[in-house]
């Protein structure tokens, strides 16, 4: 009997050390390592296009049902379909001015059709007719009515060959293109909280119809393909995924922390939130051109979206996806700092919900522009502002991990 207890303790205490034992670390406290942070961060990029083309699928699907039966039920369903697919690529954003392939133009590996994809703002009167009270701020005047009323064959070779020609708001592609042929112009006051009432007839008993038709047809096509590109690039051993994952770890790092940085301390504070509530606000005091999503005003989900984003890539979340990240590595080397990284984050994300909340409540991203100012800021001032503050934050942190991005 003595034997047997002596046996029993001899096992009681192996057990009890091997489970304090290295092997068996807890995963929270497991180090992560900069090329589980590539390739987490590969396979989120990847699946963020997989679905932001997918979904384009989906959205020409309901395109060519609408104009081969052009009611009024099938542009409804063509609209929904639209504002779902921007829901995925406003994410993919945060990849943008990273090096890689979506904006990059002098390598054998460059795709480089961001700006066939989401350039804005558009002179509408590039594209169709617009009404008589903006037509004098149509800056293409070779022909009124746009390219819609033109007698060039609409075809693909036709709109990419005219994407930006005349000057940077002569965009004939991507989804404001798209957007501008299913709602129209909104010349609404933004008071009645309503998008741009582009009038079915403009699919069914116009002079122009049939072009009209073969224009969303086509611009739609030219998305999913430029959606397609960028899906298969970064797709396992695809060509622009073998040479990311071949980059020097530090280079890698740095690709993928300027993209959130890029946007939160530029593009989606300045461009995209400041300019506008700032800007020479032409119709009853509001500055509508500037909005990113000005036709259907879905600028806030575009905010939202964008925001989204940039916390995807610091935290190496999306959708099903959840691994080692930018926070991560900078919370191994200086805890601080990742903690203020963490909080930043978070403020910026309730700053940037409260616009999206404003809308839901009939208080749309144009009339909050109608009501403030960089010197009398709204919600949409401290987005920008917090954006900006994270932007920092982004900025020191990388230093913690021997990155600059500045």
């Amino acid at each position: 009997m003595k034997r047997f207890f002596q046996i029993a303790a001899i096992i009681a205490v192996t057990v009890i050390a091997k489970s304090c034992s290295s092997e068996e670390t807890p995963v929270d406290d497991k180090k992560v390592t900069a090329k589980e942070v590539i390739i987490n961060y590969a396979k989120i990029v990847h699946q963020n296009y997989l679905d932001s083309y997918n979904s384009a699928v989906t959205m020409q699907n309901a395109i060519t049902a609408f104009t081969t039966t052009p009611t009024q039920e099938n542009l409804d369903k063509a609209k929904k379909a639209w504002l779902t697919a921007r829901e995925f690529y406003g994410q993919t954003e945060a990849y943008r001015e990273s090096d890689g392939p979506i904006d990059t133009s002098s390598n054998a590996w460059s795709i480089n059709n961001e700006g066939q994809m989401n350039a804005w703002p558009l002179d509408e009167g590039y594209i169709d007719y617009v009404t008589a009270s903006s037509d004098s701020y149509s800056g293409y005047t070779a022909y009124k009515g746009g390219i819609i009323a033109g007698t060039e064959t609409i075809n693909e070779a036709l709109l990419v060959g005219k994407n930006e020609k005349e000057n940077d708001e002569s965009i004939s592609t991507g989804w404001h293109a798209i957007e501008f042929l299913l709602w129209g112009q909104d010349e609404t006051n933004p008071k009645e909280v309503k998008p741009g009432q582009r009038p079915l007839s403009d699919y069914t008993t116009d002079a122009k119809k049939e072009r009209r038709k073969t224009y969303l047809n086509v611009v739609t096509s030219i998305l999913v393909k430029d959606l397609k590109k960028l899906a298969d690039t970064w797709a396992q051993g695809g060509q622009y995924y073998t040479v990311f994952m071949a980059l020097p770890e530090n280079e890698a790092l740095k690709n993928i922390v300027k993209g959130p940085f890029f946007l939160a301390n530029e593009e989606l504070s300045e461009e995209r939130m400041s300019k506008p509530a700032d800007s020479d606000k032409g119709i009853d005091n509001c500055g509508q051109e500037d909005e990113h999503s000005c036709f259907s005003d879905n600028t806030h989900r575009d905010v939202v979206t964008n925001a989204q984003g940039i916390i995807n890539v610091i935290f190496g979340k999306y959708g099903n996806i959840s691994g080692p990240s930018f926070y991560d590595l900078v919370k191994q080397k200086d805890e601080t700092s990742a903690a203020t990284l963490k909080a930043k984050a978070d403020e910026m994300m309730t700053a940037i919900n409260k616009i999206d909340q404003s809308a839901k409540n009939n208080v749309p991203f144009d009339l909050l522009l109608l009501r403030e100012s960089i010197t009398s800021p709204g919600i949409v001032i401290q987005g920008a502002q917090s954006l900006k503050t994270l932007g920092n934050h982004i900025s020191a942190s990388a230093t913690v991990i021997n990155i600059s991005v500045k």
